[in-house]
């Protein structure tokens, strides 16, 4: 077939975190998390290979980029359990994913009581462990959030499921509904949370203002995904899936325009976090002030996801995952040939 060529568009060139990873203890905690699997003998060695392991860690390091080497860890074990129910349920039925869904969200929600062994329980346990470690020192609110954003992550990947299992065509609309859950960005985000010694109260988080940050937030980072995982979904046929695809089938786009219209998305979303952000700073559109150290801790807890978007949008071009050894050369120039 003929080659076929897109151009990523600059997404983040206004945005005004600049880079700062990777994590002073990346090297470290990929060994403690390589150790940890080492260690989990229910999992095959060969769904698990070390590039993996590199993959979770890495995005880890570029998205924490302030973390302890402790919290870094944990958020490589979390990254890489993401990978782990992705692998796993990828092939299976929608009603075999429910019922991994199901025991994992009880051994997340019961982290201290381990699991029998058995093919079905290898994810859950897994999930368990992480989550086990990761709550140790987490304030309640923060274990809280994590767990309900936990399940809509596992929610939206049932969903998902059932998607493929029936072949059915999402729209635009019903496709970024779906996304904002299997993104996973709720875990990664309430993981910020605990990374930075935040103890923000619900109704902080629960702010119309702060939802809707934390909602642009998502979609940036869903966007993105899409833009550079186009060539790896459609050379594994696998790019239903992907709002180029479906922008392509519903709005009757060439590639050219779906890349654009996903560029004026991704740009408006960007404007209304930043003007969100200046809302919650300044206390502006009805945005309360919480007294001193609250606003201060959500003040970080906004740097903390716009470093986690920086740092992604980094990772995706430097991991290999996407690109392979092409990923460099892709974000200098920007264009991803597909032959």
């Amino acid at each position: 077939m003929s080659a076929t060529v897109y151009y990523i568009p600059q997404t983040l060139r206004n945005w005004p975190w600049k880079l700062v990873g990777p994590n002073p203890y990346d090297h470290e905690a990929e060994a403690e998390v390589t150790s940890w699997i080492r260690d989990f003998q229910r999992i095959s060695p060969a769904r698990l290979p070390p590039a993996v392991t590199r993959v979770a860690t890495s995005l880890a390091s570029w998205a924490y980029p302030y973390a302890t080497l402790y919290d870094l860890r944990s958020c490589g074990d979390m990254l890489l359990v993401f990978h782990i129910i992705d692998d796993y349920t990828d092939k299976l039925d929608a009603e075999v994913i429910k019922s991994i869904c199901d025991t994992i969200m009880d051994a997340m929600e019961n982290p201290d009581r381990p699991l029998p062994e058995g093919e079905m329980s290898v994810v859950p346990e897994f999930a368990r462990q992480f989550w086990q470690r990761a709550s140790l020192n987490a304030p309640k609110a923060a274990r809280e959030r994590f767990l309900k954003a936990y399940r809509q992550y596992l929610d939206a990947t049932m969903q998902e499921a059932q998607h493929r299992s029936t072949s059915h065509n999402c729209t635009p609309d019903e496709y970024m509904s779906i996304r904002r859950g299997s993104i996973s960005s709720g875990p990664c985000f309430a993981l910020v949370e605990i990374s930075l010694g935040l103890d923000l109260p619900h109704e902080v988080m629960e702010h119309p203002a702060v939802i809707s940050l934390t909602r642009d937030a998502s979609d940036i980072i869903i966007l993105a995904n899409d833009l550079v995982s186009y060539k790896k979904e459609v050379l594994a046929n696998s790019a239903e899936f992907n709002l180029l695809t479906i922008l392509t089938v519903h709005y009757h786009k060439d590639l050219a325009g779906a890349v654009q219209w996903i560029s004026d998305r991704n740009d408006e979303a960007v404007e209304r976090f930043l003007a969100l952000r200046d809302d919650v700073h300044n206390h502006k559109s009805g945005v309360p002030s919480w007294g001193e150290d609250i606003d201060m801790q959500l003040d970080k807890y906004i740097n903390g996801i716009a470093y986690w978007i920086r740092g992604n949008d980094e990772w995706s071009f430097i991991c290999e995952r996407y690109f392979g050894k092409e990923g460099p050369e892709i974000q200098r120039s920007r264009a991803v040939v597909i032959a």
